[in-house]
């Protein structure tokens, strides 16, 4: 239940940690599988994922804290560091990678190079972990290597959320044919 429903920014930045699973287990471990009854779980995952009433199913009102989601005290301090260094990531995607995506879109709609747009996102959000003059060769290496994965994997995001919202986008537009098809048959009776 809570693989699939994690807001997709933090879903993406904990994929892009590659602990998503590792989440899952301590998720489901500390805040859900504590309880005995298919119904506590529920309400516990709701809690998790930020529901405002986790008792209720109508209740859409949520706000997801990822370092809620973490067992701070049964952790070990090298666990701690690592959570923490998850949880700033966490909070750049949420923070930065709507601004980058809204201009990304502008780029694509405009009909800007694909390079050129993922130049800019470098220049523009990844500027700090870009090499300097004083980095070593091999550091070099590596902060591009790092920098342009990155980028590689922020715009894949941005594909899956643009055919997401695609998909969504077809699945209102049919439901709107089918129940003005509806009304408009219901008058011809």
């Amino acid at each position: 239940m809570l693989r699939d429903r994690t807001p997709k920014l933090v879903n993406f930045a904990l994929k892009w940690c590659k602990v998503k699973e590792t989440w899952l287990d301590h998720v489901y471990k500390n805040w859900i599988w504590i309880y005995v009854s298919n119904k506590e779980r529920l309400v516990a995952t709701r809690r998790v994922l930020g529901y405002k009433n986790p008792e209720s199913s109508k209740n859409k009102d949520k706000f997801f804290k990822f370092e809620d989601t973490i067992a701070w005290d049964s952790l070990t301090p090298d666990e701690k560091t690592e959570w923490k260094r998850v949880a700033k990531w966490v909070s750049w995607f949420r923070s930065t990678v709507p601004i980058i995506k809204d201009e990304y879109d502008i780029s694509v709609n405009k009909g800007t190079d694909i390079v050129d747009i993922k130049r800019g996102i470098m220049l523009n959000y990844l500027y700090d972990y870009l090499p300097t003059t004083e980095d070593s060769e091999e550091t070099r290496k590596k902060k591009n290597a790092y920098v342009n994965s990155l980028t590689d994997y922020v715009s894949e995001c941005f594909e899956k959320m643009t055919k997401t919202y695609e998909c969504i986008f077809q699945l209102f537009e049919s439901l709107h044919r089918k129940r003005t098809f509806a009304r408009c048959g219901s008058n011809k009776a």
